[in-house]
């Protein structure tokens, strides 16, 4: 089944509780960058921003005052802006730049520098003109619950079933075969049910418990309310009886109404040699 079915199918199942789902502030403006404040227990702020179209975190940089005096304030959250300085060559830098409640030119801000892979379009420099900055839009993560969890049906092989069962998969099936494991594709909707907007986290597959053994660990991109998430990959199973378990925001990085629905399993069959 493509994941654009499974998506469709998971679609469905929740238009019906889409009359009472809220929507989070901004939904139609298409953020480049979702983005939260906290305070440390130092009483210093940190700022997690999150790209909205991809996997990649910049997680709790601290936010320093700038232009200010003894008392800058609290920074006003509403007002925040994300610079890019595009270079004609080299790294992209950015600045995350607050508004401070003190006022005048005052502001929080930090500066960094974008990953590689997560370079969002923009225009290139004018190579006869200094590099101009570039606002991108940003996306103030609401307050509202969320509720992640991994939602049927989940496919490991070529045939997909449903958490909490057990899928028969032929050896002869696999992607490959080595070192006697055998390699089969997988696939299964990360959801958010909850009515607030949920950041970027990560999702495990471990080997018989959560904790267990590693197979696979997918970063996840922040996500609407009432939304859901196609996760796929490959993972290496022994022949015989393995109990696959997914434990959806393994980092426990994203405040959710309940924590108790994060972890489902499936037991897979591997039936033949491996080797």
């Amino acid at each position: 089944m493509k994941s654009s079915t499974l998506l469709s199918a998971l679609m469905l199942a929740l238009a019906a509780n889409a009359a009472t789902a809220q929507t989070a502030p901004g939904s139609s403006a298409n953020p480049d960058y979702s983005y939260r404040i906290d305070r440390d227990a130092a009483g210093a702020y940190l700022v997690t921003l999150t790209s909205f179209h991809g996997p990649f975190h910049y997680r709790d940089m601290a936010l320093t005052p700038q232009g200010c005096g003894a008392s800058p304030g609290s920074p006003i959250t509403s007002a925040a802006e994300l610079w890019l300085f595009p270079q004609p060559t080299g790294v992209l830098s950015a600045e995350f730049r607050v508004p401070a409640s003190s006022g005048g030119s005052c502001r929080f801000s930090t500066t960094f520098d974008l990953k590689a892979e997560d370079r969002p379009q923009h225009e290139e420099p004018d190579p006869e003109s200094p590099p101009q900055g570039q606002k991108l839009q940003l996306w103030e993560m609401p307050d509202s619950p969320t509720d992640l969890s991994a939602a049927d049906p989940v496919q490991i092989g070529p045939t997909p079933t449903q958490w909490g069962s057990t899928a028969v998969v032929p050896a002869a099936q696999a992607d490959a075969r080595r070192n006697g494991l055998c390699y089969f594709a997988y696939s299964y909707l990360s959801t958010n049910a909850g009515p607030g907007h949920a950041e970027g986290t990560s999702n495990a597959l471990t080997l018989s418990a959560p904790g267990g053994p590693l197979l696979a660990l997918d970063d996840l991109p922040a996500q609407l309310p009432m939304s859901a998430t196609v996760v796929d990959g490959r993972i290496g199973l022994p022949s015989g009886i393995s109990v696959v378990v997914v434990e959806v925001d393994a980092p426990a990085y994203v405040p959710e109404t309940s924590e108790t629905n994060n972890v489902r399993r499936v037991v897979v069959d591997v039936q033949g040699s491996c080797n």
